[in-house]
């Protein structure tokens, strides 16, 4: 800011209102761009993460990552994450292509991925029967909660079957496009690396706009790979806190057998 300050003649608290104007503009135009797929695109998408394998149905990756903050909202020590940092959430579900279909922004660092999970818009809308054919699915890390619409990996207990080995390597296999996407997000928009700002409005509003422009980049096919750090060192190994669903356990044995 101060730079761009010095460039074009004008206070650095003017350059902030104009960078929060423009990050609030392209927030509100979100739905246009970050859209869940119709059931014709989820084919497409099932089509394009299946290949030569034998996971069919797959129509998006479900993943968190953390956006640092420069200091604690409001004195809450419910920012500070499990690294020590202030952060705030981003769950993110993308397709086969990198491009977000479902951003959710917002909940303090230190709450556990299944929780925000279950508490995002996303979740009670499958709950309820809505975005998902009975065949299709999600995939996710261990810190999501089995269901029968997200698959997750077996837990390894050392006791695994070879079978339940092939089928994590190859759900881990699948999930990759999700940490490239985040890689992708944080490298194109290196200001993600650390928040300066102090409003958590404006927090979510920017981190959004970023998503927007993600799509738009990948729907331009803007390649960035050859210069991007894929390594998320904001990420954190977790495991899923909630009761894992029967049909959760059906589908994915189910799974398992047909591999």
């Amino acid at each position: 800011m101060r730079g761009v300050s010095h460039m074009f003649g004008l206070s650095k608290s003017t350059v902030h209102s104009c960078i929060h104007k423009v990050a609030a503009t392209i927030s509100t135009r979100r739905h246009s761009v970050i859209r869940w797929p119709d059931q014709t695109r989820q084919a497409h998408i099932a089509e394009g993460f299946a290949g030569e394998s034998c996971l069919r149905g797959i129509v998006g990756v479900i993943d968190g990552t953390h956006i640092r903050i420069i200091n604690i909202l409001n004195g809450q020590p419910d920012y500070i994450n499990r690294k020590s940092y202030p952060s705030v959430q981003l769950q993110l579900v993308v397709d086969d292509m990198m491009l977000i279909t479902d951003a959710y922004v917002g909940w303090p660092g230190s709450v556990h991925d299944a929780r925000v999970f279950r508490n995002s818009p996303l979740y009670h809308d499958v709950e309820d029967g809505h975005k998902l054919a009975e065949h299709q699915y999600l995939i996710g890390d261990t810190a999501y909660p089995l269901r029968s619409w997200l698959v997750t990996p077996f837990k390894d207990n050392g006791h695994l079957s070879q079978q339940q080995r092939r089928f994590n390597r190859m759900l881990s296999g699948k999930r990759q496009v999700v940490e490239r996407a985040i890689g992708h997000l944080k490298g194109r928009f290196r200001r993600l690396r650390e928040l300066m700002f102090h409003d958590i409005s404006q927090i979510c509003q920017f981190i959004m706009a970023t998503c927007v422009m993600h799509n738009l980049c990948v729907l331009s096919d803007d390649d960035v790979s050859s210069f991007i750090n894929f390594d998320d060192q904001d990420d954190m190994e977790l495991e899923n806190i909630f009761a894992d669903a029967t049909g959760g356990h059906v589908r994915r044995n189910a799974l398992v057998a047909q591999c």
